[in-house]
C-alpha cells in the first residue's frame, strides 16, 4: 500500500510503483502524490506543484500589476474641474474682465496654467489645488467685472437723470 507523504511535503512515485500497489497497468508518467493541500488533487501531474507553489507569487505579481495599472491611469488630460475653471475664465473674458477687473483675471489665468503644468508632472493634489483658485479667481474676475459694468450704467442713468431734472427745471420762454 502506498503512504501518504508527510503534511506539506511531496514525494515522487513512479507510476509502475503506484500501479503495482494499486493493481493498475504500468504507465511511463510520472506523478506526484500532494498532500494537505486544499484545492489540489490527492494525485496530481507532475508539473502541478509550479501552481500550488507559485500561488503567492503569482497573487504578489497580480497585485503589483494592479497597482502599476492604477498609477499609470491617473489622469493626464484635463480634469472636470479644469474644465470648469476653463469656462469661468472664458465667460469672465466675455463679461470683459480683462479690462475691468485685470488683476484677478490674470490670476486665474496664470493658477490655470500652473495647474495644467502640476498634472503634466503628475503632481494631482498641487493641481487641484491650483485648479480651484484658478475657479475662484475667474469667478471673481467675472462679478467684479459685471459690477463694474453695473457701476458704469449707474452712473449713466444719474447722468440721464441730472439731465432731465435740468432741462425741467430750466424756465421755460414764451
Amino acid at each position: 500500500m502506498i503512504s501518504s507523504p508527510p503534511a506539506g511535503r511531496r514525494q515522487r512515485f513512479d507510476t509502475a510503483e503506484a500501479g503495482a500497489a494499486l493493481r493498475l497497468p504500468p504507465r511511463r508518467a510520472t506523478i506526484t502524490a500532494v498532500a494537505n493541500l486544499p484545492d489540489a488533487p490527492t494525485w496530481a501531474p507532475a508539473g502541478w506543484g509550479l501552481f500550488t507553489r507559485g500561488r503567492p507569487v503569482l497573487y504578489t505579481a497580480t497585485l503589483v500589476a494592479c497597482a502599476l495599472s492604477a498609477c499609470a491611469t491617473m489622469p493626464s488630460g484635463p480634469t472636470p474641474e479644469m474644465t470648469r475653471a476653463e469656462a469661468a475664465i472664458e465667460q469672465a473674458q466675455r463679461d470683459g474682465a480683462a479690462e475691468l477687473a485685470a488683476a484677478p483675471f490674470e490670476s486665474a489665468q496664470h493658477n490655470l496654467s500652473a495647474a495644467k503644468g502640476a498634472l503634466a508632472q503628475r503632481e494631482s493634489g498641487r493641481a487641484a489645488q491650483l485648479v480651484d483658485e484658478a475657479y475662484a479667481d475667474a469667478r471673481l474676475a467675472d462679478i467684479t467685472a459685471q459690477s463694474a459694468k453695473s457701476a458704469l450704467a449707474a452712473a449713466e442713468v444719474d447722468k440721464s437723470i441730472q439731465t432731465l431734472e435740468n432741462e425741467s427745471n430750466r424756465p421755460r420762454s414764451p
